[in-house]
């Protein structure tokens, strides 16, 4: 409905159900929803209320969550959970997942304890969203006992249901212990359009994962979850385009990788779009330009890659104009 789970709907504390015929209900709940749509979500909130009222369990979780996220003005967590235990009371899957999640951050009086019951609720009515919160319950042993078996369950279960979040899930389950496995979860996952599963298992098969290295693999993956947005991917498939190791060489096109990483907040790429400005390589030179991004780009904790970054940036200070210098830093 709206947003990743349906909104639930909020009755004040001493409103009573009334009785009233379907079409009326629906009619009130259409009217809500095309209110909430507009973004008018105090006329929503007033519309699901009354539909809530009337006996719509999809008002109730319209407006729960109306009053859940604060879309009104105020957040009223108490009102959410009575619209949202309204609703789940008929076993609307929104509204368990809903609680579920209140019970584990304990808003509104909910407990982790509480969570688990809903959301088991939700998993059992096939919520994988449900499945997976539950697994991580399982896992880190809040709100009921810690159970490996059972928190893997819970995340095949999800993963058979098409779930590339489980997928995903599982594959950093078995990272450290059985990297081939985890890497056959990750190529599923991305190819269920997971970026991040992506990213991983290109930088799996470009490293010594115990993963035999493919360098076309690698590209296909890394370009996978670079288009799909993925900051830190733009930067090492960048740097393969860059290198010709598995990807068309060119200096162009990794140029424009490193700069989408570097405006994308990702460190890496930050320090290669810096070094592609100051050689001028695949784009027009730029050393104040270049002062900036690897001045952007901080401390990475790892030596190596930070000495690279000291030396360039020592030697723009030692060969830019300093009012060059003075304007990059006050970008900052």
């Amino acid at each position: 409905m709206l947003g990743t789970l349906s909104p639930a709907v909020s009755l004040t504390a001493h409103a009573a159900p009334t009785l009233s015929n379907p079409a009326e209900t629906e009619a009130n709940f259409e009217a809500a929803l095309s209110a909430y749509n507009a973004g008018r979500f105090t006329e929503a909130l007033r519309l699901s209320q009354t539909a809530a009222n009337l006996g719509s369990t999809d008002a109730a979780v319209m407006a729960g969550y109306i009053l859940r996220y604060g879309k009104a003005g105020q957040t009223d967590m108490k009102a959410a959970r009575r619209l949202y235990e309204k609703a789940a009371f008929k076993g609307h899957p929104d509204a368990l997942v809903a609680l579920g999640e209140m019970g584990i951050r304990e808003q509104a009086g909910l407990t982790k304890t509480d969570a688990v019951s809903y959301l088991t609720r939700a998993s059992d009515a096939g919520r994988t969203d449900a499945m997976r919160a539950l697994s991580d319950l399982y896992r880190t042993g809040q709100g009921v006992s810690s159970n490996t078996e059972e928190s893997q369950r819970l995340l095949t279960k999800a993963s058979q249901s098409f779930d590339s979040d489980a997928t995903k899930r599982l594959g950093d389950s078995l990272f450290e212990t059985d990297p081939k496995t985890a890497l056959t979860h990750y190529e599923t996952a991305a190819r269920a359009g997971n970026i991040e599963a992506a990213y991983i298992a290109g930088v799996m098969y470009a490293e010594n994962f115990k993963i035999r290295p493919n360098s076309d693999r690698s590209a296909k993956l890394l370009r996978q979850a670079a288009e799909g947005g993925h900051a830190s991917a733009m930067a090492d498939y960048g740097l393969l385009v860059y290198q010709g190791y598995g990807a068309n060489k060119s200096m162009d096109a990794a140029a424009e990788w490193f700069r989408k990483s570097a405006v994308g907040g990702d460190a890496e790429g930050q320090f290669l779009y810096a070094f592609t400005l100051a050689k001028g390589e695949g784009v027009t030179q730029n050393l104040e330009d270049a002062y900036y991004w690897v001045l952007k780009s901080g401390e990475s904790a790892v030596d190596e890659y930070d000495a690279d970054k000291r030396t360039l940036r020592e030697r723009l200070e030692a060969n830019v104009d300093p009012s060059a210098l003075a304007r990059a830093r006050a970008r900052l």
